[in-house]
């Protein structure tokens, strides 16, 4: 099927374009410039930990009025709170850490707001120039041994070590530039101490946030159009949400419900585009992708004739471990700002090299002037849909009311209380499966996963950035036991800097995970209670209190439902972490079949 071309022009109409000002600083250090740009990038946070190769950026920020230092207990912690607070906010996250083992420390952290396209700013210190080759303590060069600006090479977007003042301003507008890029990511910057403590004779900085984040491409209307005749002409369409469809429906969320709706197209998302589009929708047929929906695997399976994915690169976690359904789309439209992602699984009939926000902008519009070109075929649509969902939702299994809690449970609980101006922050492990495939999911209520790196122990310190960067948002941290004892100890940090955010721990005494994907596997060689993965059945509610939380037990159905209304009003009320220990039945197989099998049957060398 060919669509009609476009009966009206293309030519964007004139429009006058903001230009960039900006105001010149004289006589400043290297690190009070730095801080200059950090403010006209209106962070009001940097976060990490002090030491003495990094002492000239922490005395400067002690001396600054508008930009905290918040303090982590870990340099890893630290990193996912300034991912946190990126991805709450919108804006730039910055990372402050010694040399050395600082540097090394924060890695993961870095990495993986790198490969969820977070724009993060690293900043390691350095010893003095004069220093290098020397045996300086904590020295981060080849001389020294171990070379940290080539290592985060290899986990970051651009890396460069400052060797002089003069070129400082220049490699740090660049490095802005390259996070805020296409598409964005995490960069570095060594900063040597002599070189920081170092004065600028003049330095230019912006007067306006914003200076140097990209302009993205629009999509020539011929393509949105095609795209757009694509889905009214189809028999069975679907709109493939990923996250890089954030922005896009967070701006224009109510016309793109209103587009799918007037043309009945159904809607699934990634699981980092999770509640983009509220799961509430009969048009929404939830996750699809690894521990998602079955009604979206079904739907898919049944065959889809145009299938259009919006800011979705398809890895893993978003094609169900590359599955095979996917290849039975006829025709396949993909909507990207980065060329490069487009293809790389399937087939495209129609590649956008675009911003996903125009594309919707360009739907919407299409949407107004057209009506559906077969209405036979929209009813039909339809009532297969709402059919697809009576039938699953009288299929869904029936929580007891007594016995163990169950994770399910724990989701059904949780759920009500996942509205208005939340943010959800879920960590790897089982926790990641029982969100995506229990939770349900409306905006403005957004859901965040580290799914670039997969780093567990990731939202214990993301819900504080992101509380820092929100402080009008709740915050709530979705995080298993293991996770919890890999990077708890970040609690001191929200008690020190009065953080009302809230954590619901699954806690089953195991890396639950890792027990359950073995015992899968193994053909139940090894049982569900060995005592491998274990972890020794810590008093996590104690640990918690230890470090200041307000910690509280839930050991049966129905307690969550009881506490969380308090807990979230002390949460905001006391500004104190709250933190919620569910112990959960042990037993409870998570949705990750597909996933186990995947890994199960990967091709062993021979």
């Amino acid at each position: 099927m060919q669509p009609e071309p476009h009966p009206r022009g293309e030519e964007p109409s004139a429009a006058l374009v903001k230009l960039r000002s900006f105001q010149t600083l004289e006589d400043v250090t290297v690190a009070e410039a730095l801080l200059a740009h950090l403010e006209a990038e209106q962070v009001d946070a940097v976060f990490g930990i002090p030491g003495g190769n990094i002492a000239p950026l922490v005395q400067a920020l002690r001396r600054h009025s508008r930009i905290r230092f918040i303090i982590g207990s870990h340099e890893g912690g630290s990193a996912f709170m300034a991912d946190g607070y990126a991805r709450a906010t919108g804006r730039l996250g910055v990372c402050a850490v010694t040399a050395g083992p600082g540097a090394t420390n924060a890695m993961t952290g870095v990495a993986s707001a790198h490969l969820d396209q977070v724009p993060v700013l690293t900043l390691s210190g350095q010893v003095s120039t004069e220093r290098f080759g020397l045996g300086a303590i904590q020295e981060s060069t080849d001389e020294g041994g171990i070379n940290t600006a080539e290592m985060f090479r290899h986990c970051t977007a651009s890396s460069t070590s400052v060797v002089d003042a003069k070129s400082f301003p220049r490699l740090l507008e660049r490095a802005l530039k390259t996070a805020h890029g296409v598409p964005r990511g995490a960069v570095h910057l060594s900063l040597p101490t002599n070189i920081a403590r170092q004065k600028l004779a003049k330095v230019s900085v912006p007067t306006a946030p914003g200076a140097w984040k990209s302009t993205l491409p629009a999509a020539p209307a011929s393509e949105v159009f095609t795209a757009f005749e694509l889905l009214r002409h189809a028999k069975r369409p679907l709109i493939y949400l990923g996250s890089g469809a954030r922005e896009a429906l967070e701006s224009r969320g109510a016309e793109f419900a209103t587009f799918v709706r007037r043309f009945c197209i159904p809607v699934v998302t990634s699981l980092r585009g999770k509640g983009l589009f509220s799961e509430e929708d009969f048009l929404s047929l939830g996750v699809l992708g690894i521990a998602g929906s079955k009604r979206a695997e079904q739907y898919l399976g049944e065959g889809v004739d145009v299938l259009m994915v919006l800011g979705s690169r398809l890895g893993e976690w978003a094609s169900k471990s590359f599955s095979s359904l996917f290849q039975a789309a006829s025709t396949v439209i993909q909507v990207d700002a980065t060329p490069s992602v487009i293809g790389q699984f399937l087939q495209v009939n129609l590649p956008i090299v675009a911003d996903v926000s125009s594309v919707v902008a360009g739907l919407v519009e299409f949407g107004h002037d057209s009506a559906p070109a077969h209405e036979a075929q929209v009813r039909e649509r339809r009532q297969h849909l709402n059919a697809l969902n009576l039938a699953h939702r009288s299929a869904a299994a029936v929580l007891p009311e007594e016995g163990p809690l169950k994770p399910q449970h724990v989701m059904q609980e949780l759920n009500p209380h996942l509205r208005g101006n939340t943010d959800l922050y879920v960590d790897m492990g089982n926790c990641t499966g029982w969100a995506t495939h229990c939770l349900r999911i409306t905006p403005p209520t957004r859901v965040f996963y580290p799914c670039g790196l997969s780093s567990m122990g990731w939202s214990m310190g993301a819900v504080i950035g992101g509380k820092i960067g929100r402080p009008e948002n709740t915050a709530i941290a979705l995080t298993g036991d293991g996770s919890f004892l890999m990077n708890g100890t970040e609690l001191v940090t929200a008690v020190r800097y009065r953080v009302g955010a809230v954590y619901v721990v699954l806690n089953d005494n195991y890396l639950g995970m890792v027990n359950h994907g073995e015992h899968a596997q193994s053909a139940g060689e090894y049982p569900l209670d060995d005592p491998y993965f274990s972890l020794g059945n810590p008093d996590l509610v104690k640990f918690a209190e230890s470090l200041g939380a307000r910690a509280y037990e839930v050991t049966r159905p129905g307690q969550l439902s009881e506490l969380l209304p308090e807990v979230l009003r002390r949460a905001d009320e006391e500004r104190r972490p709250q933190v919620l220990v569910c112990r959960i039945d042990y037993r409870e197989v998570p949705p990750y079949g597909d996933r186990f099998a995947a890994v199960a049957s990967a091709p062993k060398e021979g």
